[in-house]
């Protein structure tokens, strides 16, 4: 078992190799590898698991009421899964996950998560850091949500993507991968794009991005 790669996990950080053998040795765990398209975790199943990615990376998707499935992010090992909704009542699955590649990934129980967090600080203290990081996460993504219109989503990502002092930055996503997390068509995003550089609110050359006005933008995701 390669505990070197799974110490890199941000559950076990602080941790020594030696002293996850031994934290591992007391508790039930898996070892599990899934190929190329193979789901990890259904949504809305039991999660009554922790699973961490220690190589490959997977899709979260997630279906609404009318069947219509919207890709909420992918994540890359060494990074754990669902880590809030592993405990608490009807904790489900919130999204599927799909492995985009041979994916290796360690599993381990509820029970001896709990068992886990009693016997080390340092992993109990990961695990609730990691929670709120989510939980911060989770709440300015339903925010972003909320928006209705691609120009509004547009203008809520170029101003989180800029610093409060600058206004340039580089784009962290292509246009693909972008229109997936907004769950919008590609091209309908690439128009928006065009229009909102029409309009003098931004300028785009590449991956570069350069707000002209930031107070437009403010005004259309300020409610």
């Amino acid at each position: 078992m390669e505990f070197e790669k799974m110490i890199l996990s941000p559950i076990f950080n602080g941790i020594t190799p030696d002293d996850l053998k031994d934290l591992l040795a007391n508790i039930h765990y898996d070892i599990q590898s899934f190929a190329k398209g193979e789901i990890l975790a259904m949504q809305d199943e039991p999660c009554n698991r922790l699973i961490i990615l220690t190589d490959g990376y997977v899709k979260a998707e997630m279906a609404d009421a009318s069947a219509k499935v919207v890709k909420v992010e992918d994540i890359y090992a060494p990074n754990p899964l669902a880590v809030l909704f592993l405990f608490g009542k009807n904790n489900r699955f919130p999204v599927q996950v799909t492995a985009k590649e041979n994916v290796s990934a360690l599993i381990i129980p509820k029970p001896s998560v709990l068992k886990m967090l009693q016997q080390n600080e340092q992993v109990l203290l990961n695990f609730l850091n990691i929670s709120a990081m989510y939980a911060s996460m989770l709440s300015k993504k339903l925010h972003f949500m909320s928006f209705r219109t691609i120009r509004q989503k547009l203008a809520m990502y170029f101003l989180e993507l800029t610093k409060p002092d600058k206004a340039e930055a580089e784009l962290d996503r292509t246009q693909l991968a972008l229109s997936e997390y907004f769950g919008v068509s590609r091209p309908s995003l690439a128009r928006e794009l065009a229009n909102m550089q029409d309009d003098g609110l931004i300028e785009i050359n590449k991956k570069h991005v350069r707000i002209l006005n930031k107070n437009k933008l403010i005004q259309l995701v300020s409610f």
